[in-house]
């Protein structure tokens, strides 16, 4: 071998030498990086314990998680809604603060919304029938003094003048009458109004939590079906059902007063544009907020899981704790989200429950009298009473498809987006 090919040797495995110990000192590089930032991350290490402990870890992150969330959430507009509710209402419901509620719901506790129920139901219906009863009791009176009195004087007056008494005592209980339905008018207002304010309460939070969680495809398709819902079909009811129902009202008032007057065609027809346009408007409303809540929601998790495994797959060395991170996160985001929603129905339930007890028993006692009054002989104040008893079933319809849609929407809300758990 010449003394140039030796030189050759030595210089290339110097230079192998060199390489190696480059490459040795950069891995102890990255060791040393990987270790100082995992000391940051994890001060008190890791207890390579059994998977009992890690679950109880997994358990406390998350409830700690869940527990920060709640404090934080923003429910001032739905705790000052929960302080208007009537009493009635509130018994019904039984929460004080809403945050600690929505926190042991969070934590599995269903609360006892549900527990006294159908006594207090049948309490409160028997106290709204109770406080329509001396109304009626006093039409009853007058239909029995006119029959009295027609009776008496039959052979007496002419026809001309029994009808001038039967206006004068038909304009007495028609006086009666429309005091209650001037009660039942204002609470179907109001209650419209109430819900307007439910909406103002529920849905912003459901949204920025929605938002939260990744349901931005969702939050797109919610926002434009929920000002439908809270301004749109409100207003319907509002500026359409409710006076077509007092059309309906003074038309039956008219047509019962004398024999020559006929109403009855006209009375049928408002009642039935009316009902179709609350079957129709309702009925559109849920089909187009059950087909795109569920294509929004698919969008949602399907990107959902394309950033979970980017963050998993293509993060070196932290993806893994990133993604466990990420996880509890989401999980507790959609643990507080579906308690507000259970919440938010069950305050729902209670906003719109009682005020169509009170109108299902003002409807019962129209037909109560009207068949205590028919035997006595007075016709015309007999269908008067039920010709309004059939029309008042426009504002029950209309008090419960209202319910009915507020609910399904955040029905559809809580099961949108419950990825991670």
């Amino acid at each position: 071998m010449s003394v140039s090919q030796v030189v050759g040797a030595r210089f290339a495995r110097g230079r192998i030498f060199k390489g190696r110990r480059i490459v040795l000192l950069v891995f102890l590089a990255v060791a040393l990086v990987s270790l100082l930032i995992f000391g940051i991350l994890f001060p008190n290490g890791i207890a390579f314990a059994d998977s009992n402990n890690s679950k109880e870890s997994v358990s406390k992150d998350l409830e700690k998680a869940i527990e920060e969330l709640a404090s934080r959430l923003d429910s001032d507009a739905m705790q000052k809604f929960v302080d208007s509710l009537s009493q009635d209402e509130a018994e019904f419901l039984s929460v004080k603060n809403v945050v600690e509620t929505i926190k042991r719901l969070s934590s599995g506790e269903s609360g006892n919304f549900f527990e006294k129920i159908f006594n207090l139901l049948g309490e409160t219906f028997g106290k709204y029938f109770l406080s329509f009863l001396p109304s009626f009791l006093t039409i009853l009176i007058i239909c029995v003094l006119k029959s009295i009195l027609s009776g008496l004087t039959s052979d007496f007056l002419d026809n001309s003048t029994t009808e001038v008494v039967h206006i004068v005592l038909y304009a007495s209980v028609i006086t009666i009458l429309m005091t209650g339905i001037v009660k039942i008018l204002g609470t179907v207002v109001g209650t419209m109004e109430r819900m307007t304010a439910f909406s103002e309460a529920t849905f912003p939070v459901l949204l920025t939590l929605l938002s939260a969680v990744g349901g931005v495809t969702s939050v797109g398709t919610f926002s434009p079906m929920l000002a439908v819902l809270s301004s749109g079909i409100i207003q319907i009811i509002v500026k359409v059902i409710v006076p077509a129902f007092i059309a309906v009202v003074v038309f039956s008032v008219v047509g019962n007063m004398s024999k020559a007057v006929k109403l009855d065609k006209l009375t049928h027809l408002i009642k039935t544009v009316s009902t179709w346009i609350v079957g129709v408007v309702f009925g559109l409303f849920a089909t187009f907020l059950t087909a795109q809540g569920i294509t929004g929601g698919v969008a949602d998790k399907f990107g959902f899981n394309v950033a979970k495994f980017a963050l998993s797959g293509y993060v070196p060395i932290l993806g893994g704790y990133l993604s466990d991170g990420f996880d509890i996160i989401s999980s507790s985001m959609v643990i507080v989200k579906n308690a507000f929603g259970y919440f938010a129905c069950i305050v729902l339930v209670a906003t719109i429950l009682f005020p169509t007890l009170k109108v299902m028993a003002f409807s019962l006692t129209l037909r109560v009298t009207a068949a205590i009054v028919e035997p006595i002989g007075d016709e015309r104040v007999a269908k008067l009473l039920h010709t309004l008893a059939e029309n008042i079933n426009l504002l029950i319809t209309a008090l419960v498809g209202v319910g009915f849609l507020f609910f399904l929407t955040i029905m559809m809300m809580v099961a949108t987006c419950n990825m991670g758990v």
